[in-house]
C-alpha cells in the first residue's frame, strides 16, 4: 500500500508543498462555511448531545476524550461527498499555486 505522500502523484519529484497561512486559514474558512451550509455542524451538535444523555442515564461519567474517540468517526462519516470533493480540488489547487515553478 502507498503511504499518503504517494497518492495522486505522478512521476515529478516529490517536494513538501506547504500552505502560506493565508491560504490555509481560507481554506478552513470556506470548509466551515460548506459544513455549516449542509447542516452538518447542527447534526454533529444533535448526536453529541445524544451520547451524552445516554451516559447521563446510564449514570457513566464521559470524559472528552471519551465523547471525542465516539463522536470523531461518526462525523467524518456525515461530511456530505461533494463537500469532501469540493475541499479536495481546492486543496489541489492551492498546493499546485504553491509549486515552485521551472
Amino acid at each position: 500500500m502507498s503511504s499518503s505522500k504517494e497518492i495522486g502523484t505522478d512521476a515529478q519529484a516529490k517536494e513538501d508543498v506547504k500552505l502560506t497561512n493565508t491560504e490555509s486559514v481560507a481554506l478552513k474558512d470556506l470548509l466551515q462555511t460548506r459544513l455549516d451550509e449542509c447542516g452538518w455542524r447542527k447534526q454533529v451538535e444533535q448526536n453529541i448531545r445524544e451520547i451524552i444523555a445516554a451516559k447521563e442515564r446510564d449514570m457513566q461519567t464521559l470524559t472528552s476524550k471519551e465523547l471525542e474517540a465516539e463522536i470523531a468517526p461518526q462525523a467524518r462519516a456525515m461530511v456530505p461527498e461533494y463537500v469532501r470533493k469540493e475541499m479536495l480540488l481546492r486543496v489541489r489547487e492551492a498546493l499546485e499555486s504553491s509549486l515552485p515553478r521551472k
